[in-house]
């Protein structure tokens, strides 16, 4: 089965807007909900890195902080977080 050109070209051009999309997408999970200002703040600090709009969920299980995901990446500012890290060391050590 051969497959039309034009559609492989669209297709292929559509598949690498979605994964450019997902690779700039924000995702921060905070232990608490964060003020309007605050949102603002990093929704601005964000567009100054050419990420996208930032999505913004509470997760009660991070204790306190924040954690920040874009795309496949994720920085990690929370006191589960912490709290795991020098778990690990400890046993590390061990």
């Amino acid at each position: 089965m051969k497959i039309n050109p034009k559609l492989k070209k669209d297709l292929k051009s559509f598949l690498l807007e979605n994964i450019q999309k997902e690779q700039n997408r924000v995702l921060v999970m905070s232990a608490d909900a964060l003020e309007s200002d605050e949102k603002k703040i990093l929704s601005k600090k964000f567009s100054d890195l050419n990420w996208n709009e930032a999505d913004f969920q509470v997760d009660k299980s991070i204790i306190a902080g924040i954690i920040i995901k874009v795309g496949s990446k994720t920085i990690d500012l929370s006191l589960m977080g912490s709290l795991s890290k020098l778990s690990n060391t400890l046993y590390e050590i061990d």
